[in-house]
């Protein structure tokens, strides 16, 4: 465990100054996910009032959407850039710097729903199911996944190549297999395009 840390902390540096440059692209990025999101939640009905963590919340595009349906929302990622401006755009939810690998410090249950959004897509296999271990974990009732479904179109593919080698292998594996053996089960799906998804893991006593 200490090896698989060290390397999350190495990938997730890498991250911090990749998506630090790229602060100024968010601003096209947050017109693209944010009616996403919101047709996604409307589509869910999730219930008011639950307390959710975002993680690799970026610039808050999924807390401010989160947060205007009345949820309570904390958002952590590594970029401090993008931090600042979501601490602008969602004044009504808490962000935090902070790692990956600090995940293991939030209690078991903490949150009622743990949102990860276009973030497990660029991770490594490990990294990937470290996080996923942690969300289920801290999640008293469900995990709530926004990525990519399928292969996407080449301008997708291209901007994913730059992030890292991880997409290719993402997109190939069923989501499910990344949440085997977590206590959480597959409640709902929600087609965004062609190439991406939103997708709904809950425990069995939650009532979504």
């Amino acid at each position: 465990m200490p090896e698989l840390e060290a390397a999350a902390r190495r990938e997730t540096e890498r991250a911090r100054r990749l998506f630090n440059r790229a602060a100024p692209l968010f601003l096209l990025i947050e017109r693209w996910l944010e009616p996403q999101y919101g047709a996604a939640l409307d589509a869910l009905e999730l219930p008011p009032g639950l307390s959710a963590l975002d993680l690799g919340t970026g610039t808050g595009s999924l807390a401010k959407i989160l947060a205007e349906r009345g949820h309570t929302v904390t958002g952590i990622d590594v970029a401090e850039r993008l931090l600042r401006r979501a601490a602008r755009r969602v004044p009504g939810a808490r962000f935090r710097r902070m790692d990956l690998a600090d995940l293991a410090g939030i209690p078991d249950g903490a949150f009622d729903l743990v949102s990860v959004a276009y973030v497990l897509h660029g991770l490594s296999p490990e990294l990937r199911r470290l996080t996923l271990g942690h969300a289920a974990r801290i999640a008293a009732q469900a995990v709530l996944i926004f990525d990519y479904a399928a292969p996407g179109p080449w301008y997708v593919r291209l901007v994913e190549h730059l992030e890292g080698p991880h997409y290719p292998g993402f997109v190939r594996a069923p989501i499910g297999e990344a949440l085997a053996g977590l206590g959480l089960s597959l409640a709902r799906t929600v087609p965004i395009s062609p190439a991406s998804a939103c997708w709904l893991f809950a425990r069995e006593d939650c009532t979504f």
